[in-house]
């Protein structure tokens, strides 16, 4: 979707667009569709870019998420908000971590890696 359509969208909407997105990502995990996963990785990364570029940065209501059943959801949503939000989207990822869910947990194990060495930046 072009950005120019994303604009249109209410919150609510890219929220709920978000949420989809990451599921079929998780099914084409699943399914090893690794170019499905590439593709809807970039929408979803527009999805949020769309929510940062609105006043206040919106990337705030993916928070919203935490706690969705589906673990990549939760995993795109804290990843997306740890620039906004350090303290809550680092337990959401450490709590898909020690669900020992793959693969989300080890990107979620990594991330915290990254997070604790070469990222630190970001707290």
């Amino acid at each position: 979707m072009k950005q120019k359509d994303l604009a249109a969208l209410s919150n609510a909407e890219i929220v709920a667009r978000f949420a989809r997105l990451c599921i079929e990502q998780s099914d084409a995990m699943e399914r090893e569709e690794q170019t499905r996963v590439n593709r809807l990785v970039g929408q979803i990364r527009d999805l949020a870019l769309e929510l940062k570029s609105r006043p206040g940065d919106q990337r705030h209501i993916l928070k919203t998420l935490f706690g969705h059943h589906n673990m990549q959801v939760r995993l795109s949503a804290a990843e997306a908000t740890l620039p906004i939000d350090y303290a809550a989207a680092r337990r959401e990822i450490q709590a898909i971590s020690d669900s020992r869910w793959y693969p989300q947990a080890g990107d979620a194990g990594m991330t915290l890696y990254l997070l604790d060495t070469s990222m630190s930046k970001l707290r």
